[in-house]
């Protein structure tokens, strides 16, 4: 079951509320005002902006090189990083070079003509890894960047590269778009692609279509996508498999593009103000485990930059003020150029303040199978656990039903490690090869040797959730997640007491005996003594202790190979005990001793 926005147009609805409604060219007038910086707000964030854009500035006169062997590396070998670094390279810096001129450093004006030639020199826009796509994530990012350059510096370009451009983006966009889009996987996909990809194209259309007929055939088509993307890549409470960082990008055209429109139908169509994008707004504030952190399941970074502008108008048009804490103190913000995504929006939209502190809550996201549970040490040192169940075929899926964080006072000591390293290996029948992606490098148990399926048939189910009492506890039965014919039932009990004290309990049901392997996996400092292991941070020591079974002991892995193949900055380590075959439960606890 999921929710409609109801945003759905006819071509023929569209043609009679744009006809009425004012031209396409003033959609960005007020972001170009903003060059005379006529108010204190304006310069204020502009200096931090420009702050945040002086290593693109500072790097402009040198083109990066987007060469046919770096864009072959991977069909060679599976490499992305070879082409894809100077390819965003290029479009951070044009970024900031338009940046510059619109805010009246007309110096820069050059490079902003040259890096718009050079993108249009490009044999594709498309990157290497999504080939044989026509339109994707960057193709339609990139047309929609250079739709925007062209109209915040409309009156400075000179004519016969913004010609360039705009038939460049006809040609390879516009044209591809109307003509094949029921083609493409992702225009009624489940997933960020959606919202990426139809966002972008939308805006692009509202910023240089000037046939109205044309113009409501595009957004007709454009629409439709979103409806679905809105419906199906989302929960019905508004929730992302995807997490915070996908949520963000997945939004990062879409919000634009539905104020160009709103803007464009002089209010006739207003995305944001629908009640489905009040519920979708909220997501990230559930899974916030600290400013800028955020649970980390499937392809999600812990560390997550938030776009402050993005963020600002989304909470002002849905009327989710409490979204204005993802920029609180000492959070990481995306001011600088974010590869297709200008930097202006941030102070059109953004007044520059940030939140000195943020109050987080228990939470249950029923649809998702995620949970927050908040508590306190008694020094008092802030506690927050978070667990899924949910199931094995997500979006950007890793095999982690039944993973769990724990995050104490700003910092991590039991982790959901997060992505590993992208390449064509990564999104192939290998991905689950990877200790990142399978449940061997998540806090989860292994069963009679076996780890976790893929799958949307493996999954598991929250079953008790009591937030009441002063130890919060909750129940997930997440046998179903593993091929094992053995196993009747597996409960995970995961218990967050009043002093911030976090117990952990696996019970097994087997039909014959298994031997059983406990993890847990942390990116800190450990050391081993027995039954009891120190997890050391930048603040505080968390002692784990084995409390069953008896003369269990910990065996401590430090997986460097892993690490390091996956660009990771520091080793994941992986510890772990046997619970010997027939034993009833293995439990473990954790409590801040430091």
């Amino acid at each position: 079951m999921h929710t409609a926005a109801g945003i759905a147009r006819t071509s023929a609805e569209l043609r009679a509320i744009l006809s009425q409604a004012q031209p396409a060219r003033p959609l960005v007038s007020a972001i170009a005002d903003l060059a005379g910086l006529a108010d204190g707000r304006g310069s204020g964030v502009s200096l931090q902006v420009l702050r945040a854009a002086r290593a693109h500035l500072a790097a402009l006169g040198n083109i990066p090189q987007t060469t046919y062997t770096l864009y072959r590396e991977f069909q060679r070998n599976g490499e992305r990083r070879g082409y894809e670094t100077p390819y965003f390279a290029k479009r951070d810096n044009l970024g900031a070079a338009a940046l510059s001129v619109l805010l009246g450093d007309r110096s820069s004006l050059d490079h902003v003509h040259d890096y718009l030639n050079d993108i249009c020199e490009e044999t594709t826009w498309v990157i290497p890894a999504c080939e044989p796509q026509t339109l994707d994530l960057f193709n339609a990012g990139t047309a929609f960047l250079l739709a925007e350059t062209l109209a915040v510096l409309d009156g400075v370009l000179a004519d016969e590269v913004k010609r360039r451009v705009t038939d460049e983006i006809e040609r390879r966009v516009m044209t591809v778009y109307l003509e094949g889009h029921e083609g493409f996987w992702w225009y009624k996909g489940a997933n960020n692609w959606n919202g990426v990809c139809n966002g972008a194209v939308g805006a692009t259309f509202l910023l240089l279509e000037q046939d109205i007929q044309r113009l409501a055939e595009a957004l007709e088509y454009v629409l439709a996508g979103l409806e679905v993307f809105f419906s199906t890549a989302f929960e019905v409470e508004g929730s992302s498999t995807e997490g915070a960082a996908y949520w963000q990008y997945g939004l990062s055209n879409v919000i634009p593009f539905a104020e160009m429109l709103r803007h464009r139908t002089a209010g006739a169509i207003d995305i944001l103000g629908t009640p489905r994008l009040r519920q979708i707004a909220r997501y990230p504030l559930h899974v916030m485990l600290s400013p800028g952190r955020y649970a980390s399941y499937s392809d999600c970074d812990e560390q997550v930059s938030i776009a402050p502008g993005l963020v600002a108008r989304l909470a002002e048009r849905t009327g989710v003020a409490e979204l204005l804490d993802l920029l609180a103190e000492p959070a990481p913000l995306a001011l600088s150029p974010g590869h297709t995504t200008p930097p202006w929006r941030h102070i059109a939209w953004w007044d520059g303040k940030r939140p000195e502190r943020v109050q987080l809550g228990d939470e249950w996201l029923q649809d998702a199978g995620v949970v927050r549970l908040v508590g306190a040490t008694p020094s008092p040192a802030p506690v927050v656990l978070v667990a899924k169940a949910g199931h094995n075929a997500e979006n950007h899926n890793h095999n982690d039903v039944g993973t769990f964080i724990l995050h104490i006072d700003g910092e991590t000591f039991l982790t959901d490690p997060g992505r590993g390293l992208y390449s064509r290996s990564y999104f192939s029948p290998a991905r689950y090869e990877n200790p990142f992606c399978s449940s061997f490098g998540h806090s989860l148990p292994v069963i009679g040797g076996q780890l976790q399926a893929a799958g949307a048939a493996y999954r598991g189910e929250i079953v008790a959730c009591d937030l009441a009492g002063p130890s919060k506890r909750l129940v997930m039965s997440i046998g179903g997640a593993y091929p094992v014919p053995e196993l009747r039932s597996l409960t995970r009990t995961l218990t967050l007491g009043p002093d911030g004290q976090f117990d952990c309990e696996d019970r097994p049901d087997l039909q014959s005996p298994l031997e059983v392997e406990e993890a847990f996996v942390t990116w800190l400092e450990v050391t081993v003594s027995g039954a009891i292991a120190k997890l050391t941070g930048q603040r505080h020591v968390v002692e784990l202790s084995i409390a069953e079974p008896a003369g269990a002991r910990f065996h401590l892995e430090v997986l460097e190979e892993a690490s390091r193949a996956n660009a990771k900055p520091a080793l994941l380590k992986r510890l772990s005990f046997r619970v010997p075959a027939g034993s009833p439960s293995a439990r473990v606890q954790a409590r801040l001793i430091a």
